[in-house]
């Protein structure tokens, strides 16, 4: 459920005569493209204030990268590019494992699987506020900037974190087992989404990968020194991949953490992560532990499934409408790809959580855990699309529906929640459909 595959438009308006990635497609050099620009309105101010540049001409170098990376991909023949499908795989790959590995270390400090279960909302909705924070300003193509406020914001957010665990620490009654829990999960979560939009997806695979078959060795072998192996390793990790951030930033051109603006770039991946969590713990409420264990991995796995089927859409799109000379055309053949693309995007999510409930439960009797998994997962995904197309708006609004069948169900039972869900399913289709209709969104 997470939109770090695909780039997000800015958070800042369009130019009058061009977008923001347009300006520079046919331009002889820089001096042309600032031109341009100034020609239709934008001023030092305004690249200051929308786009995070220092004046006009550093913002029209950005968009001279911006030129570059999409002529140097439109050269290619094949509407398939291995490399992007290959991150995706790999990033799809990370979230399982991060999760995995997450949820082991949980298992271990925490009392519950309540406190689990909130540690690991709680780190999903903050980690998806700092991707939002990110992509505000990589899709204008400041990438350094957007890493920069990202991590800046996560410095924040774990600073109130650590006043609630010295809280914890100094008044009884509170479990400063979980408050760490809470702080470290989250700072995973957030320096982890920075490293996934910078790339490196094939360092954090080599690191998990590592990681996790030796806290999972640790607890099937049950030794005394299991939780001490499984938290050393944990911190191993979470100290990796704080020192490939600080390499970044040490690098990074703009090194200024904190500044006004691109706040409002969270409110929607967080609000979108909220619907969904508040969706799957009430599917939770009714089902019991080992069902509901179930489909919170399936519910990982769709999501990790989803994004090379996204990808693949994506670039599929781009293919098709640079070889349609005409709009309607190519409106007309992004819709019958839509069509195609998604509901193979909700088959492939509703096989994958269908068979990783039926192969933890191991029991013929999970029809209800299949078909909340089968929905859930197909509204997750309608909603992620969405958002990952421009339309971080439409992405809450299905979250929020996702919520809203989950509350069906639990009101009305299992026939009302899926005829909710599937009406909703419908209706966010026709939204992306009428979305792509429009070869700017995704060419």
């Amino acid at each position: 459920m997470s939109a770090d595959s695909v780039a997000v438009p800015g958070a800042g308006r369009p130019v009058a005569a061009f977008s923001n990635d347009q300006a520079g497609f046919d331009a002889v050099d820089v001096y042309e493209i600032t031109a341009r620009l100034e020609s239709s309105g934008v001023t030092d101010r305004t690249a200051r204030r929308r786009h995070g540049a220092r004046d006009v001409f550093d913002y029209a170098q950005s968009l001279i990268q911006v030129r570059t990376v999409i002529r140097s991909a439109g050269n290619h023949e094949s509407w398939v590019s291995r490399d992007a499908l290959f991150e995706a795989v790999r990033r799809g790959i990370v979230l399982i494992l991060g999760a995995f590995l997450g949820g082991l270390t949980a298992t271990v400090m925490a009392a519950s699987t309540r406190e689990v279960l909130i540690a690991g909302i709680g780190a999903w909705i903050i980690g998806q506020s700092i991707s939002g924070i990110v992509w505000a300003q990589a899709g204008a193509g400041q990438v350094n900037r957007g890493v920069a406020r990202g991590t800046g914001a996560t410095i924040l957010v774990i600073l109130a974190l650590a006043c609630y665990l010295a809280v914890s620490t100094v008044l009884p009654g509170h479990d400063r087992g979980w408050a760490g829990l809470l702080m470290a999960w989250c700072w995973y979560s957030c320096v982890v989404s920075m490293l996934v939009i910078l790339g490196s997806s094939r360092l954090l695979l080599k690191i998990l990968g590592l990681a996790v078959p030796i806290v999972a060795l640790a607890l099937i072998l049950n030794h005394r020194t299991a939780t001490a192996i499984v938290v050393s390793v944990a911190v191993l990790v979470l100290a990796s991949v704080t020192v490939v951030l600080v390499m970044h930033l040490r690098t990074n051109s703009d090194r200024r953490l904190f500044g006004r603006g691109g706040w409002s770039a969270a409110v929607a991946p967080a609000a979108q992560a909220s619907f969904l969590a508040a969706a799957l713990s009430l599917a939770l409420t009714r089902l019991p532990d080992w069902e509901g264990t179930a489909l919170i991995v399936a519910t990982v796995v769709a999501a990790a499934a989803t994004d090379p089927a996204l990808v693949l859409m994506r670039q599929r799109l781009v293919w098709s409408s640079n070889r349609t000379p005409l709009l309607r055309h190519a409106a007309r053949n992004a819709r019958s790809l839509t069509m195609t693309m998604s509901a193979a995007i909700v088959v492939i999510s509703a096989s994958v959580s269908t068979l990783v409930v039926v192969f933890l439960v191991e029991d013929t009797r999970v029809a209800t855990t299949v078909l909340v998994a089968a929905a859930f997962s197909s509204l997750a995904t309608t909603s992620t699309t969405l958002a990952a197309f421009g339309l971080p708006g439409g992405g809450v609004v299905f979250a929020g529906a996702a919520f809203f069948s989950a509350e069906a169900w639990i009101a009305a039972g299992n026939t009302a929640g899926i005829l909710v869900a599937a009406a909703f399913l419908v209706a966010g289709i026709g939204v992306l459909l009428s979305r792509v209709s429009d070869p700017r969104t995704y060419a």
